[in-house]
């Protein structure tokens, strides 16, 4: 008894082992296709195929190169399904053939290195970096290669992941997904969804999916440690200290919303400085929404979905209650232009503002002599500012200027200065 004992654990671990062989072949095979798809467009490599005893599928050392070499190459160390467990994964091409969605599953792919250039956006874009780096000198609206790189880091390996989980009802989806870059910033969502499907068919999950209701998107944001370099790097770009061009910053920024049709409210730009003062965690929760499909398919822009639906917003563990961002007539959006890391920015027309007319140029040096009162301040980039001077000290002043309902005191270095005038 002992040996057919052994025997039958011989052939179980042969089976095992072949079935192991098997998959493995299989997904070479498609690789293999893959392969000669992408042929016109490039050669694509990978190291090798594994399966974990997690249920995950591996597919290591990935690496694309384009014949046309100004694109660059992409590099991923690992890509990885994710079925849940061994047996999931066995089942899943017999479950998908079925045109069925398996209960769970996921997708990731780690050390993902883009080429240098990718990232810069379509001439006329409202540039990507245009609120992080409001008032950054020349870094204003930079590509995020350029600021990046300025910033002392070379290829920022991006890892991200979707993962879903259907209950066993089938009355609940639960949707996460990941997105690391290295040393600088971790961002994560999960939604929770409310769903009616009678079967894990396609033909059953596709219109249930289109009528469930949303439970719950929290959205988080882990700063690790890209806001702090950066408010350090834009300070010695504009001959500040930190605490002055962390102002003079959050002044522009409230300023970059313009180009979405946007405006911070008073309380947001509270959450921001809080946020600037202690970069950590900043989550978003929204929900619940009856019926999300139908709410976005009448939405125009993410500022009136959060005006829609209940949110709230959360700062380094302090809450702020609901977003309010204002729609306000939309500024035309800065371009960057220039090489290496110097980019000349556009500026946007300037609002108008109902002011009275300006008396005569008032010199810089009796500028003193109009504290309290209010001035129109035209800068070298020709935008102007209007608000009450409130002091002059170490070669800047400080303009107290209404944002929305209220009011902010922004930093204007003394040196950016072309004309000022005192408003009638």
């Amino acid at each position: 008894m002992p040996g057919k004992g052994i025997v039958g654990g011989l052939v179980v671990a042969a089976a095992a082992i072949g079935y192991y062989h098997y998959e493995i072949h299989q997904v070479e095979q498609k690789l293999g296709d893959m392969v000669e798809q992408l042929q016109p467009l490039g050669r694509l490599h990978y190291t090798n195929v594994r399966i974990g005893l997690g249920g995950d599928l591996h597919v290591n050392g990935l690496l694309f190169e384009p014949h046309n070499t100004a694109v660059g190459r992409i590099r991923a160390e690992r890509i990885t399904l994710e079925a849940g467990n061994l047996w999931r994964l066995a089942r899943l091409r017999h479950t998908l053939d079925r045109r069925r969605l398996p209960r769970q599953l996921g997708f990731s792919v780690n050390g993902l290195t883009l080429p240098a250039g990718l990232t810069q956006g379509a001439p006329g874009d409202v540039p990507a970096l245009s609120l992080d780096t409001a008032g950054c000198g020349t870094y204003q609206g930079a590509p995020p290669d350029a600021l990046i790189s300025a910033l002392g880091y070379r290829d920022i390996p991006l890892d991200f992941s979707v993962r879903y989980q259907l209950e066993e009802a089938r009355d609940r989806l639960t949707v996460q997904s990941t997105l690391g870059m290295g040393p600088l910033a971790l961002g994560t969502s999960t939604s929770e969804f409310s769903i009616q499907a009678r079967s894990n068919r396609a033909q059953d999950l596709a219109p249930a999916l289109m009528t469930a209701s949303l439970d719950s998107l929290t959205v988080r944001y882990e700063d690790r440690g890209y806001y702090p370099a950066l408010m350090e790097f834009c300070a010695a770009e504009t001959d500040m200290t930190v605490a002055a061009y962390t102002e003079h910053h959050t002044a522009h920024w409230v300023e970059a919303w313009r180009p979405f049709g946007l405006q911070p409210a008073p309380a947001m730009v509270d959450a921001y400085e809080h946020f600037l003062d202690n970069p950590g965690e900043l989550s978003l929760h929204i929900g619940p929404i009856d019926n999300p499909m139908l709410l976005w398919a009448n939405i125009d822009s993410p500022g009136q979905l959060l005006r829609q639906v209940e949110n709230r917003l959360s700062v380094a563990g302090k809450h702020f209650g609901r977003v309010d961002m204002r729609p306000v007539s939309p500024a035309p959006a800065r371009t960057a232009t220039g090489t290496g890391t110097t980019w000349n920015l556009t500026p946007p027309a300037p609002t108008p503002e109902a002011e009275p007319s300006p008396s005569p140029t008032i010199a810089l040096e009796a500028l003193d002599n109009h504290i309290g009162h209010s001035i129109r301040i035209t800068l070298a980039d020709g935008r102007a500012r209007n608000g009450q001077l409130q002091a002059i000290e170490e070669g800047r002043i400080r303009l107290r200027r209404r944002i929305g309902n209220g009011y902010m005191e922004a930093p204007i270095a003394l040196s950016a200065i072309a004309e000022v005038h005192r408003l009638r």
